[in-house]
């Protein structure tokens, strides 16, 4: 498994105006926060991430991220370097979906493109529940990020490979997922937030089980997209850097036909 981070957060510099007016929440665990080019450095006997980065991943001035402590910046990969500070983070979803949305919108509208990254990695479904520290920070995390009047346009989700092992967690994903979404809409003031969930790829066990209930999800405004078939690296659990890059854009995809 990666090991620990030995980097802070990504070195951005802190925006001082034009705040975002289109803003998403990126939360889950590890494939969320991204392991894309997380690489062993056998030389220095640690784990690094490669710094390759893909052209859909690249920079914007027009898409910033919230940080740790709670200031915009400019996005750049890892998104999760300060939020999942446990392990070494690389290329996730979160810039090759802000990219496609961005060519999506009318470059005289001035759209500017806010991540929250949130996400965690090896947390199961029960550590969101409301009141844990990771739910209740996502949430002041949402909050904080709309203060500048900015909209949040739909949350992200990729996560489910730390319930597979239990059959009693397998089994009791899709109501503990439904009630992780009606609390955040609730608490969030949203009752419509749209919600765009990743089936999970990895993981074994129970797999089948958290799969049928991600991809049963009876909601409104919940739609998911398939992350079955995405290359995984040699673990057998994390997303390649290619693969983000193909989800990051199925997102988009989704989010543009299904909410705008």
């Amino acid at each position: 498994m990666e090991g620990r981070s030995t980097t802070s957060a990504a070195e951005s510099p802190e925006i001082q105006s034009h705040p975002p007016n289109q803003i998403f929440i990126l939360s889950g665990q590890s494939n969320m926060a991204g392991r894309g080019g997380v690489v062993k450095d056998h030389h220095l006997s640690r784990w690094v991430w490669d710094k390759i980065l893909p052209s859909e991943c690249a920079p914007d001035s027009s898409i910033l991220r919230l940080s740790a402590d709670l200031r915009w910046e400019e996005a750049r990969e890892p998104l999760h370097a300060d939020i999942d500070t446990g392990k070494v983070c690389g290329v996730g979803p979160g810039m090759a979906f802000a990219n496609a949305v961005r060519k999506r919108s009318d470059s005289d509208s001035g759209d500017v493109i806010g991540l929250v990254p949130c996400a965690v990695g090896g947390t199961a479904i029960k550590e969101w529940e409301r009141g844990s520290r990771l739910y209740e920070t996502m949430v002041k995390r949402a909050e904080e990020s709309r203060k500048d009047g900015g909209e949040i346009k739909a949350m992200l989700w990729y996560q489910g490979e730390s319930d597979v092992s239990d059959i009693h967690d397998a089994e009791s994903y899709g109501s503990n997922m439904s009630r992780l979404i009606k609390n955040l809409r609730h608490d969030l003031n949203l009752p419509s937030l749209p919600i765009i969930q990743v089936a999970i790829a990895s993981g074994g066990g129970y797999i089948d089980k958290v799969r049928e209930a991600q991809l049963g999800l009876k909601l409104s405004n919940v739609v998911c997209v398939d992350a079955k078939g995405l290359q995984l690296k040699p673990d057998n659990l994390h997303l390649t850097t290619e693969a983000q890059v193909q989800l990051g854009l199925s997102l988009a995809q989704a989010y543009l036909s299904n909410f705008c």
